[in-house]
């Protein structure tokens, strides 16, 4: 006698305690449960509209779906639902239609060569009377396996688009857009404690047991060995023993970097973009307005606030946005010009201690409009870092590549510029002075 357990609400609707014979696998256990409840076949198949997943078990263990065609042990087959964001590991999780597919479609349930519960239907068996289907019998299975096998690996791949759709961007083939644009993400600041240059605390050695939000916090009966969750933690350093530290470094242009590659007179490569300090603005009067824009869009206290994560600017209509440009020499010369206006650091403790790395990290995507929606052309991720007193101001530029597209040419070319993440004293500003073709010196 096998037994297979149902937990959960599986078990209320269906019943706890499932007694068979002769169960060859756990797939075989459930395709029998399926062919003797239907509305349990139909409500794994839906499951995960719900966030709803399983995990099969037997002998303390979870199962893969590959595992399902396992002989079955000794021990009792359990299906436990699970809801999502619970556990700290979903590798076992499986998915419901999955489960099914799995269980029906796998070698050793398939459509050839197929093993019945309660009868058998055998290759090289008359299906009917009058009827001639009949198939070798090893041809058949091995037909028949071939078949169930790429018929389970459709149906799984679909259950995980179904999981994790993969976004879909508008019809730009009818563009015929070719090459690719700009796409970079870089690194965050570099340093060595958050509160000192932005990244997370080296404070804490060790093995440290950090999670992400909606893990399970456990309940613990008797007496076990375990470790723990650290749930939170902040650190505040301030130095004010040593008055003469009044920074970590010599604050100046010189020091600000992007991507953490030094920020020079020179453009180059940094971190996968582009970059120059030390430029002129651009003046709104200075040529084509389908070319350039002066924008003068400032992150900051003129906005009556400081600059915040999530901050966001995007150009719309005629009025300050360029026209894309399919010829070879503008689209791959599309510049954004910033500016710092009033220093670039942050203070160790409270304002007035040692001033350290100030940094701001920021998105900049380019995007054009085709049909009902948004084609993004060029975009990166980039941190922008130094300590630099408020009395010296710097511009400075990064330079995108631009796919080319056929039917875009001279559609409106638009810049959103989004705060990602800062670590700046409250004064401090971001501007985003101009965009256009050909800005920066080569």
């Amino acid at each position: 006698m096998q037994l297979v357990l149902l937990a959960g609400e599986l078990g209320e609707k269906y019943g706890e305690r499932h007694e068979y014979c002769n169960l060859r696998t756990p797939a075989d256990a459930i395709k029998l449960l399926c062919f003797n409840y239907p509305e349990l076949k139909q409500e794994l198949v839906r499951a995960h509209h719900n966030g709803v997943g399983y995990k099969v078990i037997q002998g303390g263990a979870s199962m893969g779906y590959d595992e399902l065609h396992l002989p079955f042990g000794s021990r009792p087959l359990m299906v436990v639902p699970v809801i999502s964001g619970a556990g700290g590991s979903t590798g076992q999780i499986l998915i419901g239609a999955g489960l099914v597919a799995a269980s029906f479609l796998l070698p050793g349930a398939g459509l050839f060569g197929f093993a019945g519960l309660g009868g058998t239907v055998a290759a090289g068996t008359t299906l009917a009377a009058g009827s001639s289907f009949v198939v070798g019998s090893a041809f058949g299975t091995a037909l028949g396996t071939a078949l169930s096998a790429v018929g389970a690996s459709l149906i799984l791949s679909g259950t995980a688009n179904l999981i994790s759709p993969q976004p879909q961007l508008p019809n730009a083939s009818a563009n015929r857009i070719r090459g690719e644009g700009t796409n970079v993400r870089g690194p965050g600041p570099e340093g060595i404690t958050r509160g000192g240059m932005g990244q997370q605390s080296y404070a804490f050695t060790g093995p440290a047991n950090t999670v992400g939000t909606g893990a399970t916090l456990p309940v613990i009966y008797g007496r076990v060995i375990t470790g723990s969750h650290l749930l939170a933690v902040n650190l505040e350093v301030t130095d004010d023993s040593d008055p003469l530290k009044l920074a970590t470094q010599k604050p100046r242009v010189k020091t600000t970097r992007i991507n953490s590659d030094k920020l020079t007179r020179e453009l180059k490569d940094c971190g996968g973009i582009e970059s120059i300090r030390g430029i002129r603005k651009v003046n709104s009067n200075d040529g084509d307005s389908r070319r350039r824009r002066v924008i003068n869009k400032t992150f900051g206290p003129s906005e009556n606030k400081q600059v915040e994560d999530g901050d966001s600017y995007e150009t719309s209509g005629d009025s300050n946005t360029i026209k894309y440009k399919k010829e070879s020499e503008f689209r791959k010369k599309l510049d954004v010009i910033f500016s710092i206006e009033n220093g670039l650091f942050d203070f160790a403790g409270a304002p007035g201690t040692t001033k350290i790395d100030g940094f701001i990290q920021y998105e900049v995507t380019l995007t054009v409009k085709e049909g009902g929606g948004n084609i993004n052309l060029a975009s990166a991720v980039i941190t922008l870092q130094g300590l630099v007193n408020e009395s010296q101001k710097f511009n400075y530029g990064h330079r995108f590549e631009l796919p080319r597209a056929k039917n875009l040419d001279n559609e409106n070319l638009k810049i959103k510029v989004k705060i990602v993440d800062s670590k700046v004293y409250s004064d401090a500003t971001l501007k985003i002075q101009s965009y256009g073709y050909g800005l920066l010196p080569d």
